[in-house]
């Protein structure tokens, strides 16, 4: 029996330090039959030589490189690692992070010996920091999840990307992944819970790094923006969810307040639309006004509130 070709896409931006590790991780794999795809979006450090020169160094790996002449953002990088595979499997990991050697040997007979429900593979990671020394992980990331996970998905995104191995059959029903959106994962998590089962692993098949220069240290406001455009465009697939929906926006639209983004008001109008509070009409009210999130915060604890 033929084994099933992998697709294993690197999102590569301003990792050059890290770069390396991440690529040999995917070269020592145990499971052997991978094609790899290397998609810079236009790092303006040494991040292209390195991958050219490991390329170079590794005729043996069924690799090659994808170079962006602009920055296009990590959707795009995304969808040209899709669009490009000719794997029958997808899995797609940061330039900075790495897999462990049997991280495919152990995901592809489950997803292989899955009924076609089962679209996504998940499993435990691990977390480092810059030096690569394992850190604690947070209580709500990469966690055991129900196979039916789209409301479990709506509170939170308890998958971690580069734990996960995808069907290449899964995006050719739900579609690519959107552009407008600053970040990747959460959104095609939530496009492809509603269509397939995800199952989990608890064998720990990656490790996540943190570090000053991550994207996820470095664009909170960025992020929650994100966050709340997903969610909004979520709407109207059952009761439950949309009450999922509405605790999600109350809170992320007064963090986005607080945090100083342009878009507050809007999304406060969006939450007060959705509650209806004198809570909500206030702040609505206070950012349209121009008054800040952080001069609110100020008055309450003169004020002697929380």
């Amino acid at each position: 029996m033929d084994l099933p070709l992998v697709t294993v896409g690197v999102a590569s931006y301003n990792n050059a330090s890290y770069l390396r590790e991440t690529l040999e991780s995917i070269r020592l794999q145990t499971y052997q039959c991978v094609e790899l795809l290397i998609v810079d979006d236009a790092s303006s450090d040494d991040s292209v030589t390195v991958a050219d020169t490991w390329l170079a160094v590794h005729p043996e790996v069924n690799g090659r490189l994808i170079r962006h002449s602009t920055n296009l953002g990590v959707c795009r990088v995304c969808n040209d690692i899709v669009t490009q595979s000719k794997g029958e499997f997808i899995c797609i990991i940061g330039s900075d992070d790495v897999y462990l050697p049997d991280k495919l040997a152990v995901q592809v007979p489950i997803l292989l010996n899955s009924p076609p429900e089962i679209g996504v593979i998940t499993s435990a990671i691990e977390f480092m920091n810059s030096e690569g020394q394992t850190i604690p992980q947070p209580d709500d990331f990469a966690i055991p999840h129900p196979e039916e996970v789209y409301i479990v998905l709506l509170k939170s995104c308890v998958i971690a990307a580069m734990g996960t191995l995808v069907r290449r059959s899964c995006y050719d029903k739900v579609g690519l992944y959107d552009e407008t959106l600053p970040f990747e994962d959460w959104d095609m998590w939530l496009r492809l819970a509603k269509e397939y089962k995800f199952l989990y692993s608890s064998k720990v098949s990656a490790r996540y790094r943190r570090h000053a220069n991550a994207a996820f240290n470095t664009r909170m406001r960025q992020m929650e923006e994100g966050s709340l455009a997903l969610l909004d465009k979520q709407r109207g697939f059952s009761p439950e969810a949309d009450a999922a929906i509405i605790v999600q926006m109350r809170l992320r639209s007064e963090l986005l307040y607080q945090i100083g983004s342009p878009q507050a008001a809007y999304w406060l109008r969006v939450r007060w639309q959705d509650d209806h509070s004198l809570k909500s009409w206030g702040l609505y009210m206070l950012a349209k006004l121009g008054v800040t999130g952080q001069q609110v915060t100020k008055l309450q604890r003169l004020l002697g509130r929380r």
